[in-house]
């Protein structure tokens, strides 16, 4: 009785077995807290209301081991797990640079900074929200992402996962040498910093949908120095399949023909490094190197008979050809696109914008956006002024009115002939802001940034010459190259 008993469970068993393989899979849905489980470990951050939305910010997430001792300029490492529930409430370290730098960076300066922070409006796992990964600029020397321009609840609030990342800069992330190239043992070197931005791009494609983020639709951006790493991933083969649109940020130059570091003047220039700290006929270089103070390091760097170009490397490895050449020859990553700059960027405007829209719309099959963002605060715009490098930002990420007089933005505010310390913004800047997040964050959600019922975006290609102009009204316009303002006096 007992077997007979045994065997018609067995087969019941088997029965719902059979019933569930042959069910279609349900996804795992859970609710996004303040507490989320990533891959490595669960991790707590802070959680906000704002226009009756819970808004949950999460700071210094690790994406990749320290790169310290023996791991100094080398790939980036994985994560060592944790059991307990991370911290993640507070910012992480800045990634190596030099101190006082007069855009007000400020906070704990270390190599230990490979970290990121993401801030989502998501409510469950399952909302798959399109993903905005944020490249900080400051050319490749210094800058953080750790901000509240860039870490606010405005952006999110459009329907989108915001990531910033932390990202090896100056010798630390973009120093070559003949040693590291032939440890490497793919004869290249330099780059330390794209390799981290890749390793973040993996952390975000493994780890985004817990914090209810679509890993299969992610656009990475930047500005300034931004704008260089974005353009660093669009031309490297490593970067395959890790995102799916691209925005330039007044950060095109690299485009030109001239902006080229071959490998052998990387090396080059790595050589004078050592030799500035006195390695040049050490036994064992690397390791010496590696037992220098990062500070010595950029501080050697930093040193006009160096001559350190923190740049790009053409190594072979991480970047085969240069990125003009690369995009020139459509080997890049067949994306859409938008580009483009303030109006008091003449270089921008006239040159570098027109070139990198130009080669993409001709070389791939996506499209290309191009803009001129124009708009000035009431009480800048009355001096008068124009529209300076970095002034777009607080109007990308929503954080009006307080964006507009960070440290970093009334730094580079003369750049437009702005002379006081007061934007005086209103209403106003509060609308732009409202249509240009709509704009982008459409951008992230389809590769398309016309907005129903505000603008009708038009893809732009040489013949029509067409871009946004973004001002205090949308307006489509012709002719990007005789779109710059002149600052006051120039």
């Amino acid at each position: 009785m007992n077997k007979q008993v045994s065997f018609a469970a067995a087969i019941s068993i088997l029965s719902i077995l059979v019933i569930l393989a042959a069910a279609p899979m349900q996804a795992y849905v859970a609710d996004v807290g303040h507490v989320v489980n990533t891959k490595s470990g669960k991790v707590s951050g802070t959680t906000v209301e704002d226009g009756g939305e819970k808004v949950h910010i999460f700071k210094g997430i690790p994406y990749a081991a320290p790169p310290v001792g023996e791991w100094r300029w080398k790939a980036p490492q994985p994560v060592k797990p944790w059991s307990d529930v991370r911290d993640a409430t507070s910012w992480c370290n800045q990634c190596a640079q030099r101190a006082g730098s007069r855009m007000g960076v400020s906070g704990q300066i270390s190599e230990d900074c490979l970290y990121l922070n993401v801030v989502t409006a998501a409510r469950t796992t399952s909302e798959k929200r399109p993903v905005m990964v944020f490249f900080h600029g400051g050319g490749l020397t210094s800058g953080t992402g750790n901000s509240l321009i860039y870490n606010n609840t405005a952006l999110p609030r459009k329907g989108v996962v915001v990531v910033t990342v932390n990202s090896r800069l100056g010798p630390l992330g973009y120093m070559a040498h003949p040693a590291l190239s032939a440890e490497s043992g793919r004869g290249a070197s330099g780059n330390y910093g794209t390799l981290d931005l890749i390793a973040s791009l993996r952390w975000v494609k493994e780890n985004i949908e817990a914090f209810g983020g679509n890993p299969d639709n992610v656009l990475i951006f930047g500005e300034s120095g931004g704008g260089t790493k974005t353009l660093s991933l669009l031309t490297s083969p490593l970067a395959i399949g890790l995102f799916h649109k691209a925005i330039v940020e007044s950060g095109s130059a690299l485009i030109t023909p001239e902006r080229v570091t071959t490998l052998e003047r990387a090396e080059a220039a790595g050589k004078r490094i050592a030799s500035k700290l006195g390695m040049d006929n050490a036994e064992n270089q690397l390791a010496g190197l590696r037992a220098a103070k990062w500070e010595d390091i950029v501080a050697a760097a930093g040193d006009k008979e160096v001559d350190f170009p923190a740049n790009l490397v053409v190594d072979g490895y991480m970047l085969p050809q240069s990125v003009h050449d690369t995009i020139k020859n459509g080997k890049q990553h067949d994306v859409p696109l938008m580009v483009g700059a303030n109006e008091g960027e003449r270089g921008e405007l006239q040159q570098n914008v027109p070139m990198l829209a130009n080669l993409m719309s001709s070389t791939a099959k996506s499209k290309t956006y191009v803009y001129n963002f124009a708009h000035v605060p009431t009480g800048w715009r009355n001096l008068p002024c124009v529209a300076f490098h970095g002034l777009e930002l607080p109007y990308v990420f929503g954080y009006i009115p307080k964006g507009l007089t960070s440290p970093t933005l009334l730094y580079l505010s003369a750049g437009g002939g702005c002379n006081t310390p007061d934007p005086k913004p209103d209403q106003l800047d509060h609308e732009v802001a409202e249509n240009t997040m709509r704009m982008w964050a459409a951008f992230a959600k389809t590769g398309n940034p016309s907005v129903k019922g505000l603008i009708e975006w038009p893809a732009y290609t040489e013949q029509n010459d067409q871009y946004i102009h973004i001002g205090q009204k949308l307006q489509v316009k012709k002719g990007i190259k005789s779109s710059y303002v002149a600052p006051p006096g120039r």
